[in-house]
């Protein structure tokens, strides 16, 4: 259950404002502002100029562009490619992050973090079994992509309804995927499962792209972290966790998939650290069942933080500019 959130009066601070956590790590709110993240020793007034005043599901608040990330989860092939039968709202969150939200960290020089599976083989060496366990493991399963991943409206049963399996002939994390049909025809070798510098584990194309944009910018290139767990920012990974530090950033805008496993528990790993947590709920989607998406939006507005859309940060980032 989550702990009710007290308010601490400050002495001689503006007038309505009241002091949220502790003196290394605290938010100000307000009435009729919000929550503002943006940390400054007093509230209000010059100390949000340069700042983006966002509409959260429940509540405005203000970031700090300079103390700010956007952190994209696992948008690779393995996840979006339409050539392992990958369709649905995937696709929807990428046109999501494609339109407004990865524009809107550019223009606002909103750091962008790449955080995506990319095992080596030591990892493979300390592969705990419940990660095994995901992705097949026994030579005999083989893992099973649905075409679709909605669920039949007539049952209500949890069971997923396709009307087209695709066998992916693999045995799990380091083996081999065999060779992939892209949409032009070509054949290319899928790699080994979810390995570092593999086709399965590039990231979609049109991702790619914007990418490789990011990588020559100036100021606050793009960065990319590879990570061997669901979390990308658990006790185990601390590259993601220490570049975020090392650079003054606090306030972590989440996208990617999938919204439930991946995407989730590295919010839930980033806020247990102190950092402040938004998900971006149209830069994101899974393809679990029925339930799972609004019941992660549920989670990440309630207990983990904020929740906005990538179009409000677009728009907030345009009317800021």
């Amino acid at each position: 259950m989550a702990s009710t959130t007290t308010h601490t009066d400050v002495p001689n601070s503006p007038e309505g404002w009241k002091k949220i956590g502790h003196q290394d790590n605290y938010w100000w709110w307000h009435l009729d502002h919000g929550f503002d993240l943006t940390r400054p020793a007093t509230p209000g007034g010059s100390s949000m100029i340069g700042q983006i005043g966002l509409k959260a599901t429940n509540s405005a608040i203000t970031i700090a562009p300079q103390n700010t990330a956007l952190i994209i989860i696992d948008t690779q092939n393995f996840f979006l490619s339409r050539s392992l039968g990958r369709t649905g709202d995937g696709h929807a969150a990428e046109e999501a992050l494609l339109k407004f939200a990865i524009p809107a960290a550019r223009k606002a020089h909103i750091q962008i973090v790449w955080l995506t599976w990319g095992m080596s083989e030591d990892d493979l060496k300390t592969l705990d079994p419940t990660t095994e366990r995901i992705f097949s493991f026994d030579g005999k399963e083989k893992r099973r992509i649905e075409l679709t991943t909605q669920l039949d409206s007539d049952s209500q049963s949890q069971k997923r309804a396709a009307d087209v399996e695709i066998e992916l002939a693999c045995d799990g994390i380091g083996s081999e995927v065999g060779p992939v049909k892209l949409s032009n025809g070509k054949i290319v070798p899928g790699g080994r499962l979810l390995m570092q510098g593999q086709w399965n584990t590039a990231l979609h194309a049109p991702l790619e792209a914007a990418f490789q944009e990011g990588q020559k910018l100036e100021k606050r290139p793009d960065v990319r972290f590879h990570k061997n767990r669901l979390s990308g920012m658990c006790g185990k990974m601390t590259s993601c966790t220490n570049f975020l530090r090392d650079n003054s950033i606090h306030t972590l805008l989440f996208a990617g998939v999938n919204s439930d496993q991946c995407v989730l528990a590295t919010i839930q790993d980033a806020n247990l650290q102190g950092f402040d947590t938004i998900l971006l709920k149209d830069g994101c989607a899974t393809n679990s069942p029925q339930g799972a998406q609004s019941s992660t939006e549920y989670n990440c507005e309630k207990s983990w933080g904020f929740l906005i859309t990538c179009k409000e940060l677009a728009d907030s980032v345009g009317h800021e500019g």
